[in-house]
């Protein structure tokens, strides 16, 4: 009779473990999203269903970029083509993308974004990347 109940508790054990290892595959075989993806899905959520957010045509890839201080998450350059790209659709919000641009680097004062803005608010898209190319080596900058 003991040994009766010793085997199938070692039985209900043997299929516990097989369930508790099915239960580890499916899991590891899931998408599961990073906190920081899923704060950029709930932000970008938001923007893409906040009237006021597109009534000034703000949209999500520029507002939702990561601000990471890791140069090989975010090059200045790609956020730089990203800047051209929205002015070159917009030329009419170029002070606008500056500022949101600018407001990336806190070593610039607030001054300094103003005459960097008015030193390149007239200047035309295709100078726009090489202008601010100098300027945050000028400003030796890092985001």
């Amino acid at each position: 009779m003991e040994r009766e109940i010793v085997d199938k508790a070692l039985s209900i054990l043997k299929d516990i473990e097989e369930k508790n290892l099915k239960i580890e595959e499916v899991l590891s075989d899931m998408s599961i999203s990073s906190r920081n993806d899923l704060l950029r899905d709930i932000t970008r959520d938001i923007i893409e269903k906040n009237n006021l957010i597109k009534e000034h045509g703000l949209s999500n890839e520029f507002v939702c970029e990561p601000l990471s201080s890791d140069p090989e998450v975010v090059s200045i350059n790609s956020l730089l083509e990203s800047l051209v790209s929205k002015v070159e659709k917009n030329p009419s919000k170029k002070v606008i993308y500056l500022r949101l641009f600018l407001d990336r680097f806190h070593d610039i004062s607030d001054q300094d974004k103003k005459v960097i803005i008015q030193s390149v608010k007239e200047e035309d898209t295709t100078g726009l990347k090489e202008k601010m190319i100098s300027l945050i080596k000028v400003f030796q900058l890092e985001i």
